[in-house]
């Protein structure tokens, strides 16, 4: 009986015998695999790792330049901007029954407003009430009441503002190379926030920038003469000035460094959503570009910003030679920077941070930009990216609300009802917290001994709320709902569609003339005096003067003088020129140490 599945007869010799070849041949195939080695597999991956990380760490064969010694980056002041005691944040330390010493003298920098302007106008008007009801001080106004001869071209007037802003920061005996100066090119401009806040965030913002400057470009070690001390260690690249941001580069340089090779914004790359930044998008691009407008700094550092754009628009004369120069230098002083950070770092780390998206090189596909080699590119120039100093509404009037910080409904819905990815509830800055800021509706203590007041107390012209129930949480600000940034100042940029309509929104305007009544009225006797000897605001113009303007000739003029006829767009209240409200005479203004300041009457550009 046959086995099933085998079959009988001579069959089943022939399948056994080739069962049996088969069974041989896997036994010796099973006897001679080789074995898996895990440890020998080990060894064989990590040394390939690591000549391939000896491949890409070792250095090139050329020798590479030093791009810091190649290109000055020396510094045109020693000092530190974001160490200038500029604000003096102690308490008095005298009362009034105290004496103060009879040779005070200023010992801290000081701080300048500069503000080119040729001519009166409801926008010049605006800017200044805001400036002043805010306590700044009095502004120095370039080339006012100044006509260029007929047939002057828009360059000429543009070389006239640059070349006069440069000779005041040069060639001005009261401004010294380590005062503070903001420089505002133009009047559409409204200060919403007090000048110390301002201060402030200027240097809070450089120590944050230049912290991160120095992890990305390092230090260096700067030989000096023997008898001039040791070597010292120094950060390669700093942070000094700081100009406003735009959306937009300058027209016409999409391939240059000053549109390329510039940072990145360092808002998140997805702060208007999926869109940012989309060359289709325009509006939702991140703050990015260099924009001319507002700038602040060390006066050193910006007289050599702007001797540069100066020499350039003489050399080019070409319409917006100052925006297209400005462009350059920022472009230029990026290319090199990236440049040095290439030559001093580690290949294979740019290889692994560009593989896993973290690299921080700049673009400079393209780009061969004509450099001289002893020729300086390095001005300490930054962008306010977030607007927590300067907001320019240029294709970005969309992102701002109006909000006051005590409605928690509308500030925790803020950022949802704009698309901010991760949002959350918008607060007010800490530096507007009554221990921080005063109150501007809190009225100066005079004395027994104090000049009579002026103008007089009105109590329906000086009506002002208490301190006591109103607060910077309760006031309508201006918010960068995307930055979550309350702006120290709003740039509209030439929008005329703006300017009526945001005036009345300022926190101010509803008590506009009372307020500059109050700034105007000021205390001429201890209070100013304890002040100067603080090195307190009263002092930051050592021309002194309250409720008019400089020229940088050196001539006031009283506010009356720049703005009667102006007070339907300023004030808006009905009730009258500028202190003759009630048949006041317009009287001589005097600083707080009583001399005259008043300049020459009847003056009145056109």
């Amino acid at each position: 009986m046959a086995t099933f599945g085998i079959p009988n007869g001579p069959w089943a010799d022939r399948y056994h015998a080739a069962q049996s070849t088969m069974t041989t041949h896997f036994q010796h195939l099973y006897r001679f695999r080789p074995r898996a080695r895990p440890t020998r597999a080990i060894f064989l991956t990590i040394t390939a790792f690591f000549l391939v990380v000896v491949l890409l760490w070792r250095p090139s064969s050329q020798p590479t330049e030093n791009y810091w010694l190649k290109y000055p980056s020396y510094r045109s002041s020693q000092d530190r901007p974001e160490a200038l005691p500029i604000v003096h944040k102690g308490k008095p330390t005298f009362t009034r029954n105290d004496t103060l010493p009879g040779n005070l003298q200023k010992n801290n920098p000081s701080f300048h407003l500069i503000i080119p302007a040729k001519r009166k106008s409801s926008a010049l008007c605006r800017m200044l009430t805001s400036a002043m009801i805010l306590n700044y001080p009095p502004p120095t106004l370039i080339n006012y009441g100044k006509k260029l001869s007929e047939g002057a071209k828009e360059y000429d007037h543009m070389k006239d503002r640059i070349a006069s802003i440069y000779n005041f920061l040069d060639k001005t005996q009261h401004v010294h190379d380590n005062d503070l100066a903001l420089i505002l090119d133009g009047t559409d401009f409204f200060f919403q926030l007090p000048p110390d806040v301002l201060i402030q965030r200027f240097q809070n913002i450089l120590k944050e920038n230049n912290a991160k400057l120095a992890k990305k470009y390092g230090l260096v070690i700067v030989e000096k003469p023997s008898e001039q001390g040791a070597p010292e260690t120094v950060q390669k690249y700093t942070q000094r000035v700081l100009f406003s941001a735009s959306k937009e580069c300058c027209p016409g340089l999409s391939r240059d460094a000053g549109c390329v090779a510039v940072p990145e914004s360092s808002l998140p790359p997805d702060i208007y959503g999926w869109k940012t930044d989309s060359p289709s998008y325009r509006t939702l691009a991140r703050p990015r570009w260099i924009k001319p407008g507002a700038v602040i700094g060390q006066v050193a550092d910006l007289k050599a910003i702007y001797a540069e754009i100066l020499r350039f628009i003489e050399q080019n004369r070409i319409p917006r030679g100052d925006s297209i120069a400005l462009t350059y230098l920022f472009g230029r002083q990026e290319y090199v920077r990236e440049l040095e950070r290439r030559r001093a770092s580690n290949p294979f780390m740019e290889w692994m941070y560009t593989m896993i998206g973290i690299s921080e090189a700049s673009n400079l596909t393209g780009l061969s930009p004509r450099l001289e080699a002893g020729r300086r590119y390095e001005h300490g120039i930054g962008v306010d990216y977030e607007s927590r100093l300067f907001f320019n509404t240029w294709k970005s009037t969309r992102d701002v609300e109006w909000l006051r910080y005590r409605n928690i409904t509308k500030t925790s819905f803020a950022q949802m009802l704009h698309n901010v990815p991760r949002e959350r509830r918008l607060l007010l800055p800490d530096d507007l917290a009554p221990e921080r800021v005063s109150n501007p509706f809190t009225q100066p203590i005079f004395g027994k001994n104090d000049p009579p007041l002026n103008p007089p107390i009105n109590e329906t012209l000086d009506a002002l709320p208490h301190p006591g129930f109103y607060s910077w949480r309760k006031f309508p600000l201006l918010t960068n709902v995307h930055s979550a940034s309350v702006p120290a100042l709003i740039c509209l940029d030439g929008n005329p569609s703006l300017r009526s309509t945001w005036w009345s929104m300022m926190w101010y305007h509803r008590w506009a003339r009372a307020l500059l009544r109050k700034y105007v009225r000021s205390p001429t006797g201890f209070e100013a005096a304890q002040s100067a000897l603080l090195g307190g605001q009263e002092w930051w113009d050592l021309r002194g003067g309250r409720g008019g303007i400089w020229t940088e000739k050196g001539e006031w003029f009283d506010y009356s003088e720049v703005c009667v006829g102006y007070e339907k767009e300023v004030f808006h209240d009905g009730l009258g020129k500028w202190r003759q409200e009630n048949g006041e005479s317009d009287e001589p203004v005097y600083n707080q140490f009583g001399q005259l300041v008043k300049g020459k009457e009847g003056f009145s550009p056109s």
